[in-house]
């Protein structure tokens, strides 16, 4: 990735203009404007500011790391450097006050959806789950459905069926395995409701759900993890892409920078962590 096309990035994740970068960086706007334009490159000595000012190191500027990255560490990356993850303070539906949230499902673009895609794809193929017919929770997976349909088929053969609102009444379906496509959970709350319209509307449940990111987070009244206890309410296999911990390492080894948090995200999961 090109310098200017990084520090675009790297901007509008953090939700700020070209004016008030080049005010933080004390530099004209127009010289951000060209950076990101490839026009001009910035100068070497301003380099560590940029970086500094985004909370990243020289080498994840220049992307040097990504290479050595593994598949945990990548899908990480990803949704931290297009807005997905997100720390600060944050109220969940379950009322709880988490220094992460992540928001995988929402307004995002062509390349990030597909980018999205082969990450679930992967994860499908990784854990060798034969499905043959996905189904999101609500409206805004449909996109994700049908990129991980689509990746599956160009990248691996498999030609699978999607549904987008839990109505499949062709005979030819009932015979096919669903797995359900979701972003994230801490309580379960969602899913169970999932659960009744998937079971009211197509006669059977998932076999398999693929989820961005498991929370490892127990119930509200319950010591077990959200994951296990749907694991063993159903007879479903929850597959996460990665969890809390896959997190709170990568911010240790220095995969993402949000050190800041760090202590934050350790106590969070100790308090909150399902047997």
């Amino acid at each position: 990735m090109l310098i200017g096309n990084k520090i675009k990035q790297l901007r509008i994740n953090k939700g700020i203009t070209q004016t008030k970068l080049s005010e933080e960086l004390a530099v004209s706007s127009q010289s951000v404007s060209k950076w990101e334009n490839h026009i001009t490159t910035p100068d070497i000595s301003i380099l560590p500011s940029i970086a500094r000012y985004f909370g990243i190191t020289m080498d994840e500027l220049f992307n040097y790391r990504l290479d050595t990255l593994n598949y945990k560490e990548r899908f990480i990356r990803f949704m931290v450097n297009n807005g997905m993850l997100r720390f600060g303070r944050f109220t969940l539906k379950s009322g709880r006050i988490s220094p992460y949230l992540i928001h995988s499902g929402y307004n995002l673009s062509g390349s990030q959806i597909s980018k999205l895609g082969e990450f679930y794809a992967e994860c499908i193929r990784e854990h060798g789950i034969e499905t043959n017919c996905l189904v999101g929770i609500d409206d805004r997976e449909i996109p994700l459905v049908i990129a991980t349909s689509m990746t599956l088929f160009n990248k691996y053969g498999i030609d699978s069926s999607y549904s987008v609102d839990y109505d499949i009444e062709n005979k030819a379906f009932s015979s096919h395995e669903i797995t359900l496509i979701t972003d994230a959970f801490s309580t379960g709350t969602s899913l169970f409701k999932a659960f009744e319209n998937i079971q009211k509307r197509m006669g059977k449940l998932p076999t398999d759900i693929i989820v961005c990111v498991d929370r490892m987070e127990s119930s509200e009244s319950l010591t077990m993890s959200a994951k296990h206890i749907i694991e063993n309410k159903f007879g479903v296999k929850i597959h996460p892409i990665v969890n809390t911990e896959d997190i709170i390492k990568s911010i240790e080894s220095g995969v993402i920078s949000a050190n800041e948090y760090l202590d934050d995200m350790k106590e969070y999961l100790r308090h909150y962590k399902g047997e």
